[in-house]
């Protein structure tokens, strides 16, 4: 009997065979072509990575531009950009709504005649280069400019008010210029309507001056009742303004007609008091000191029983019943100072002769 082989009843394996050459160049092409692949989608997916904040950048610029477009289209002041030429580049729906006419592209120079750009008198047609845009074109700041404009779309005309400012570029350079308008003609109907208010105002405050200064003539007339003897008749209430006019009136008559007495008749006078008889004593005070006589007439019982309560000293007033008794006692004076100064001349005579 024959020994059993030791490796008997083992499956044996196959033994493993190498790779070809070619099988080689195959595996490496493959493995090359996967790494190009991949280089490549890395590659995509990084481009993608770094255009979306570029998009979201672009995304941002032009929200915010719709939104600047929408508040100028919306505003009520009447906005246009021009560039550095004169050449409109933007105006809003406002402006041309204002204007009555299309906003175009037409030269600096036609603007006034255009748009019937007129000075504040309605009449003088504005220069084209002192409008506030074309000013601003030149560098100025033009700050509330009054504008009246009429043309055939708006025969009746309007008034605008307009600001302009020189545009800078971003880089700092010269880009144009920005006016904004608004209609202000309310506003100047309201001021030319209380312009008129006040003049008619003005006219009857005249008229009432005229008026009282008609009644203080002739409530206190100054008459000349003979010769260097005027008569001041008083009537209604003194205050401290009518003695002053009062006053003033009488010492200029008295100086232009050389008077020597002055009569002052207070029988239209209903109501004295303190106030009333100090302003009576500075009138006589006033009158003496040009060197005429003065003297009261006419004081009612009331009134000198009002004096008499009150204790108003009226000093060296010479008071007498009534007008006629003051006439009176004027022409005795004078007859009196007549007769004096004639026998002095002829006391002066007689002496002469001796």
């Amino acid at each position: 009997m024959k020994p059993a082989r030791q490796n008997e009843g083992k499956t044996r394996l196959p033994k493993p065979s190498l790779p070809s050459n070619e099988t080689k160049k195959r595996e490496r092409a493959s493995a090359a072509d996967a790494r190009r692949k991949r280089s490549s989608q890395s590659a995509g997916g990084g481009e993608r990575g770094s255009s979306a904040p570029r998009a979201d950048k672009i995304e941002e610029l032009e929200s915010r531009v719709r939104a600047q477009q929408m508040i100028l289209d919306n505003i009520v002041d009447g906005v246009v950009v021009s560039d550095r030429e004169g050449k409109i580049l933007y105006s809003n729906p406002a402006a041309e709504a204002l204007l009555k006419a299309t906003v175009d592209s037409v030269s600096p120079d036609e603007w006034s005649r255009r748009y019937g750009f007129y000075r504040t008198d309605e009449q003088t047609p504005f220069p084209a280069n002192e409008l506030p845009v074309a000013r601003a074109l030149k560098g100025e700041v033009v700050a509330a400019e009054e504008i009246f404009f009429r043309h055939g779309s708006k025969p009746a005309g309007a008034w605008l008010v307009v600001s302009a400012r020189p545009v800078m570029a971003n880089d700092g350079s010269f880009f144009g210029a920005v006016g904004v308008f608004r209609d202000v003609s309310e506003r100047k109907r309201w001021e030319k309507e209380l312009e008129q208010q006040l003049t008619r105002e003005k006219d009857r405050n005249d008229a009432l001056e005229r008026l009282r200064l008609t009644v203080q003539q002739l409530s206190t007339p100054i008459l000349e009742v003979w010769d260097e003897i005027l008569v001041l008749p008083i009537i209604g209430v003194l205050d401290s303004r009518r003695s002053g006019e009062m006053t003033d009136q009488l010492l200029q008559e008295i100086t232009r007609k050389q008077c020597r007495f002055v009569i002052v008749d207070v029988t239209g006078v209903e109501i004295v008091d303190s106030s009333t008889a100090d302003q009576l004593l500075r009138l006589v005070t006033a009158v003496e000191l040009l060197g005429a006589r003065c003297m009261l007439t006419g004081v009612r019982p009331a009134v000198a029983q009002t004096l008499t309560m009150l204790r108003v000293d009226l000093g060296p007033m010479l008071t007498l019943r009534n007008l006629r008794h003051g006439l009176q006692t004027c022409l005795r004076m004078m007859q009196t100072e007549a007769n004096v100064a004639h026998s002095i001349a002829s006391r002066l005579d007689v002496a002469a002769r001796r």
